[in-house]
């Protein structure tokens, strides 16, 4: 089984101007992301894509050349997910470990743990997710947990529900490019691989940017 480590990065976004490459603490989203690539273990290859000449410069400074991948204007520029993630087709390898360059607290160790656990062979993907204490309501305001008012209890002592942290996710590369999808969704497809909150903090808006990187000046002070 061939697992490699993906990043990608670009600097359209539209809520937050210019994150991966803006000062936050004494670094960039871009480059926290590119140097964890480094300290991941258990993986045949890593691998960064990007188009913009901010963000390859940036590469450059830490990763072999082979390990970077310029992609299209077109690729940079698409929510289209297959289009995004074409730059990997021609790789070697059966499974991929997205990791999402926004997410300034996930630790490679984390990562590590989990690819692991997924090659132990019971899941057939997997993602990050956390585990939210709540009361939770869809949107029709139907009760999804503590159906039974008599015996609601507190939230911290709720039954607990899982919410998708996309930090990373490991999917198969003949499913992907041939399903378009990363997964079945399905039970154990994905496996659901807990992070904490901390790691869980992603950054697409303003607001995002600047908690995110409070948490991490108070971190690395």
């Amino acid at each position: 089984m061939k697992i490699i480590a993906i990043g990608q990065a670009r600097l359209n976004s539209s809520r937050c101007k210019k994150k991966m490459v803006r000062p936050f603490d004494n670094t960039s989203l871009a480059e926290i992301a590119i140097k964890r690539l480094l300290e991941l273990e258990n993986f045949n290859g890593v691998y960064f894509g990007a188009y913009d000449n901010e963000i390859l410069d940036i590469a450059k400074k830490h990763l072999d050349y082979k390990s970077i991948i310029k992609r299209t204007k077109e690729m940079a520029n698409t929510n289209d997910m297959i289009l995004s993630y074409s730059w990997i087709k021609d790789l070697d390898f059966d499974y991929c470990v997205w990791i999402n360059s926004c997410h300034a607290h996930l630790r490679p160790e984390t990562i590590d743990s989990a690819v692991l656990e997924f090659k132990k062979g019971k899941y057939k993907s997997m993602t990050s997710v956390i585990e939210k204490y709540n009361w939770f309501y869809n949107q029709k305001g139907e009760p999804l947990n503590n159906l039974d008012p008599k015996t609601q209890v507190t939230s911290q002592q709720s039954e607990y529900l899982y919410q998708v942290a996309n930090a990373f996710h490991i999917f198969n590369k003949d499913h992907f490019f041939s399903k378009e999808t990363y997964w079945d969704n399905k039970i154990n497809d994905p496996g659901l691989y807990v992070i904490d909150d901390i790691e869980a903090l992603d950054v697409d808006t303003e607001n995002d940017f600047i908690i995110s990187e409070s948490v991490y000046k108070n971190i690395h002070k």
